[in-house]
This record gives structure tokens, sequence and C-alpha cells, in this order.
């Protein structure tokens, strides 16, 4: 009979391997209980900051709402001062086409028709004057002197209003570019009120999108806390787990540390009598 050397030094190479996974087992369950809480404050830590975070961010979007209510009511503030403005625009627009008609219209022809009136009634006064003269030669007459003639008072009257219906065609003039400017005014006023209200349709629109991030937020704090409250049950779990996969390790470790020994015993074997001779 005769022992094989490589047996032996199979069965050496198997102690050593055993041994070693017996140790890692055993530092691995070690590890385990060890960091199963700095773990889990870890793990802690890390969801009270990013619930933190989140409160954070809550109060900026109050911040932010606040903010766009403001504005909101600005500018419905403002887009009502428009439309007001509108109205009285519109109002003026009206009263000025009026006056301009009228002073264009009816008080220019006045005018003309008092003129030419005065001019007749002058016609006319000259007969008076001439008579008056004539008469005044009669005896036991006043005499009839007047500084002017009444004949002379009512054309100058009659000359003098004979810049008016001009005056009041530029009169009329300007008022109608004032119209026209008025006109225009409430153009630009209304395209105005009606992009602020445009305006404050899209703040009404980014305060809903507000609301939903508040809700998005409201549901993250409420799975940070789920999660937080299933941390500990959780590592628990694993450690456990992962202490049983280490404890089947260093069982299966004594088990090849068995097969180990019976290598390094001895294990016989039946030689061939040329073997033998061989050596």
């Amino acid at each position: 009979m005769k022992q094989k050397p490589r047996i032996n030094g199979l069965g050496s190479l198997m102690t050593l391997i055993a041994i070693i996974g017996i140790f890692f087992s055993l530092f691995g369950i070690a590890t385990t209980w060890y960091m199963k809480p700095r773990i889990q404050n870890s793990v802690y830590m890390l969801i009270d900051s990013i619930d933190q975070i989140m409160i954070n961010t809550d109060a900026g979007l109050l911040v932010l709402d606040s903010a766009l209510e403001g504005a909101a009511d600005n500018l419905d503030i403002i887009s009502a001062t428009l439309e007001n403005l509108t109205t009285t625009v519109d109002s003026i627009s009206v009263s000025l086409g009026s006056s301009a008609d009228l002073i264009g219209g009816d008080l220019r022809l006045t005018i003309i028709d008092t003129q030419t009136a005065l001019s007749s009634a002058a016609s006319s006064a000259v007969l008076i004057d001439n008579t008056l003269r004539i008469i005044a030669v009669l005896p036991l007459m006043p005499d009839y002197r007047p500084d002017v003639p009444l004949s002379i008072s009512l054309e100058q009257v009659s000359e003098s209003l004979e810049t008016v219906p001009e005056s009041f065609l530029n009169i009329e003039q300007y008022i109608r570019e004032t119209e026209e400017g008025m006109q225009l005014l409430k153009t630009d006023a209304t395209q105005l009120a009606t992009d602020i209200r445009t305006y404050e349709y899209d703040l009404f629109d980014a305060r809903s999108i507000l609301t939903e991030y508040d809700l998005i937020i409201d549901d993250i704090r409420e799975q940070l806390s789920n999660f937080r409250s299933y941390t500990a049950t959780f590592l628990l779990l694993a450690s456990i787990l992962s202490t049983g996969g280490f404890f089947l390790l260093g069982i299966a470790q004594i088990t090849t540390l068995q097969q180990a020994a019976d290598y390094r015993k001895g294990e016989t074997v039946t030689v061939n009598l040329s073997e033998i001779q061989r050596d």
C-alpha cells in the first residue's frame, strides 16, 4: 500500500480554504449586525434630509403662489381700469363727434346766416341813416350826427364775424383729429386689456401647476414616511437573510474541513507489483 502525496497536499489546500471560508462567514455575520444600525441611521438621515428638502420646496411654492396671486390681482385691477378707460374714451368719442357736427355744421351755418342778416341789416340801415339825415335838415328837428352810423356799425360786426366760420371749421378738424386719436387710444387700450387678461389666465394656469406640484410633494412626503417606517423591518429581514447565507456558507466550510482532514490522514490505495519494482 502507498499514500499519494498529492492527496495530502489537496487536503492541506482544502483545509486552508475551509478555514478562510469559516472566518469569512463569521466576519460577514459580525459585519452584518455591526453595520445594520449604522445603515439604518444613514437611511433615516437621508430620508429626513429629502423630507426637509420637500418641506422647503413646498414653502417656496407657497411663497411663489402668493406672489402669483398678488400679480393676478394687480393685473385684474389694471385690466378693469383699461376696460373702464375704453368705455370712457368711447363716450368721449361720441361727445366729440357730436360736438364736431355741431360746431362744423349748425354753429357755422348760424354764423353765416348771422353775417347775411347783418349785411342785409346794414343795407337797410343805410336807408335809415339817409332818411334820418334828411329829416334832421328840417327846422325844429334834432341834429342827427352819430359818431358811427348804424349801417357802418352793422357792417363792422358782420366783418368781424368773417373769420368765425373758418375758425369753426378748424375747430371741427381738431375735434375730428382728437376723435381719431381717441379711437386709436380706445383700440390700443382694448388690445392691452385683452393681452393683460391673457396674462392673467396664464397666471391662473401657473397657479394650477403649482397646486399639482404641491400634491406631488405631499405624495412624496407620504411615501418617504412609509419607507421610513418600513426601513427597520426591511433591514432586519435583510440582516437575517444575510446571516443565514453566511451561516450556510460556514456550515459548508465545516463539511469541506472534515473532508480535508480525511485527505490529510492519508488515504491508502492498492499498488501493482510493477509500480513497486519501478520504485
